[in-house]
């Protein structure tokens, strides 16, 4: 596998603390425990990002420009949204909406051919298919490769800690978690060693 990697979990909450950023901070943590992982989270609770309006990459600033340079400095990802109205987050949507894919808007496509594995949250276990008809779809748009499996965390997986936050309360769960974090790696090992999976990106 090439060495020194970075892993970037990307918590699509704007709610602090937060359950998908608890999750998602759990399977990094078991990517980390790889050989040349370095694992960063990007939560979109701690950044004031403008709403995407069609510019070029170099023209944000601020929390948004900051946001979109972890994202192309990356080289695989963890994404975790909470489920809302059946599907992804608002907040997260909307980065996506400035990522680019190395046409017009820059000449980088972070997602592209890019391990990426995917978290989602809700209140019950009625949004679980939410990862595969709407979050994994926008990541076959970019040419991105995810972890076959994924991970849907519902309440009753969490509970509230001392100190103002959450913990995974679900042995499964948890364990879960870890092999997503462990997969995602595993999958861009993958990819940088292959032939094939490094070039192949979206179709149009």
């Amino acid at each position: 596998m090439a060495a020194d990697r970075t892993v970037l979990g990307i918590a699509g909450s704007v709610s602090e603390p937060s359950k998908t950023a608890t999750a998602v901070d759990a399977a990094l943590a078991a990517a980390a425990d790889r050989e040349g992982i370095t694992t960063e989270t990007l939560r979109l609770a701690d950044h004031d990002l403008v709403t995407a309006d069609g510019r070029t990459l170099e023209a944000y600033e601020g929390d948004t420009a900051a946001a979109l340079e972890a994202i192309v400095e990356a080289d695989a990802y963890v994404v975790g949204t909470p489920i809302y109205r059946g599907s992804l987050s608002g907040a997260l949507k909307n980065l996506f909406d400035m990522v680019p894919r190395g046409m017009w808007q820059a000449d980088v496509a972070p997602f592209e051919d890019a391990a990426v594995g995917l978290v989602a949250t809700g209140a019950t276990n009625h949004h679980y298919l939410a990862i595969d008809q709407e979050l994994r779809p926008i990541f076959g748009f970019f040419g991105a490769h995810t972890v076959g499996g994924s991970v849907y965390a519902n309440d009753d997986h969490f509970e509230s800690t001392d100190g103002d936050g959450y913990a995974i309360a679900d042995d499964g769960v948890r364990d879960r978690l870890a092999d997503l974090g462990r997969a995602t790696v595993e999958l861009d090992a993958a990819i940088a060693d292959g032939d094939v999976l490094s070039g192949l990106g979206p179709q149009f």
